[in-house]
């Protein structure tokens, strides 16, 4: 999945945590969850435009990750102060591609650094301890459409769907407007 999926899971689970009596508590959840949660989406991307390599010669390809990048900036604009905790785990494991790719744009090497870790970890664990694992063989079943371009509009819907969850518990979590000196 793109970074402003991603982001926007975080905020979603933060959001449905937060508010409790033990604010410790929901923020390791979170953060969990959070981190778990970008595997999900990981798995998911097979049915997403996702191709592995970059094609800048492609109009389409260009185009749409400008959108990612101005939709990821905008949303981190909107949801950061508030969100910071459900948002940096749900992007975490992506410091693997900064890692990675930043070794090959300015010629140096880490040498353990060479594998996306992280996302390796998440795969693992997604592939292999059950409950997670019973998801992941739903998940592999799916389509792969990652070099479609028409398969953006998955995410794109899932964006739409995140925000929509964003919207409801913004209002489940308002609380009544009381009016003093009104009748019952």
């Amino acid at each position: 999945m793109q970074e402003p999926t991603h982001i926007l899971a975080g905020v979603v689970i933060q959001k449905s945590l937060a508010g409790g009596r033990y604010k410790k508590t929901a923020m390791a959840v979170t953060a969990v969850a959070a981190f778990l949660s970008h595997g999900f989406l990981d798995k998911l991307s097979n049915v997403t435009f996702h191709p592995a390599d970059p094609d800048f010669q492609s109009v389409f390809w260009v185009s749409f990750h400008l959108a990612v990048l101005f939709g990821s900036i905008f949303f981190l604009y909107v949801w950061w102060r508030t969100y910071k905790w459900g948002i940096l785990f749900s992007m975490l494991p992506d410091a693997d591609w900064i890692f990675i790719h930043a070794q090959e744009i300015f010629h140096f090497q880490i040498s353990f650094y060479r594998q996306p870790h992280m996302h390796h970890l998440l795969g693992w664990v997604w592939d292999k301890i059950p409950p997670f694992s019973l998801v992941t063989n739903g998940l592999n079943r799916l389509p792969n459409w990652r070099h479609n371009s028409w398969a953006c509009l998955s995410e794109i819907l899932l964006v739409l769907m995140l925000l929509v969850t964003i919207r409801l518990l913004t209002k489940a979590k308002r609380p009544d407007v009381v009016v003093k000196n009104s009748p019952p």
